[in-house]
């Protein structure tokens, strides 16, 4: 190395050690912090990573065994219901014993009718079992007239999920020995058809002749795949009919292609349907 006055200075072998040192040390620096440590931090992630995927696919198994489980549960409550279904439901049709909801709301007002005095009559034997005497018997509610509420205030749809009518028939008090009254209220657990229960039973009386006297509700589950549609349903499929044969849209437009103007109608848009008239 030279300075002023063409002098050299010389470094010692010490001094070139020294300054080679520590440059090493800045480039280790550099590598530690910049290279080194980042990837092993992102190293350590990925072992996280790899280790959690390791353990959720470890779970993967008892996933697909509790599934598995699920479904044999869901089957077997459904083969249950097919088998409550099978012997707790009436009969779909009115001249079986049973009710069909899928006519029009005016003929299942009628249907109704018969389909109680059905129910009727199966309580009435039903509440004879056992060889007891009955005092008061059981009375199945009587349907409304109203086709518009029909469905809703006797079969209970759309509140349910399907048509089912539920009867609560009172206070019911029949006579007869224990053996008897004990096999009057196991009967109603197996009446065909129907879905009974009895609760609230109190025995009086002195042995051998007692009085009981207890409550039954009665569930009908209804069969059909098709639902009657409302009235107003009917209603506007019997005026859109009757506007689409006088040639006019929904909403009083002239169809395309109908000769002349919009035809007169009454003050309901429409004539009377076939339903209406009948």
């Amino acid at each position: 190395m030279r300075t002023g006055g063409n002098k050299t200075v010389k470094l010692s072998p010490l001094a070139i050690l020294m300054i080679g040192l520590m440059f090493g040390v800045i480039g280790l620096t550099y590598g530690l912090f910049q290279r080194f440590l980042p990837n092993m931090n992102d190293a350590r992630l990925y072992s996280e990573w790899g280790e959690k995927l390791d353990a959720e696919g470890g779970k993967l198994p008892q996933a697909v065994k509790r599934v598995e489980t699920a479904q044999a549960k869901v089957k077997e409550i459904n083969d249950k219901w097919d088998q409550t279904v099978r012997v707790k439901t009436p009969p779909a049709s009115v001249s079986a014993g049973g009710v069909n909801v899928a006519v029009n709301p005016y003929q299942l007002t009628v249907d109704s009718l018969l389909f109680r005095d059905n129910v009727q009559s199966a309580v009435n034997r039903q509440v004879k079992a056992g060889g007891v005497t009955v005092v008061t018997g059981p009375l199945v509610p009587a349907p409304t007239d109203d086709p518009e509420t029909i469905m809703s205030s006797y079969y209970n749809y759309p509140n349910t999920p399907y048509p089912v009518a539920i009867f609560d028939m009172g206070q019911v008090e029949v006579r007869g020995t224990f053996s008897q009254i004990a096999e009057n209220i196991r009967a109603w657990s197996r009446m065909p058809n129907y879905l009974a229960v009895a609760d609230g039973l109190v025995i009086t009386g002195t042995a051998p002749q007692l009085t009981a006297r207890y409550n039954v509700t009665l569930v009908a589950f209804v069969r059909g795949k098709k639902i009657s549609p409302t009235i107003q349903m009917a209603r506007d499929k019997a005026v859109a009919g009757a506007a689409a044969a006088a040639g006019v849209a929904p909403g009083g437009v002239p169809a395309l292609g109908a000769p002349g103007g919009v035809p007169a109608t009454d003050s309901r848009g429409g004539g009377r349907g076939r339903d209406e008239e009948d």
